[in-house]
């Protein structure tokens, strides 16, 4: 089972949570994924203690957690 987040001033909101054998979980989790990908949030996947970026557009549907974003600025 894998949870997509959304990092918040306020804590990490859950958006979609899937199983990889509903492939009606997946379409819905992909989608919201891609909407706030569309919205410059950057992804990482993580399994509760590493987190690795997420290359290109393409959704891990085998990572436990998806954790959106925005880009951190630095200066």
């Amino acid at each position: 089972m894998g949870v997509l987040l959304r990092r918040t001033g306020d804590g990490d909101e859950v958006l979609a949570e899937w199983a990889p054998s509903d492939e009606a979980s997946v379409v819905a989790a992909e989608e919201t994924y891609r909407h706030w990908l569309d919205q410059d949030y950057e992804a990482v996947q993580s399994d509760g203690t590493y987190f690795e970026p997420i290359e290109g557009d393409v959704f891990p549907v085998e990572a436990e957690q998806v954790i959106l974003s925005t880009g951190m600025g630095g200066g």
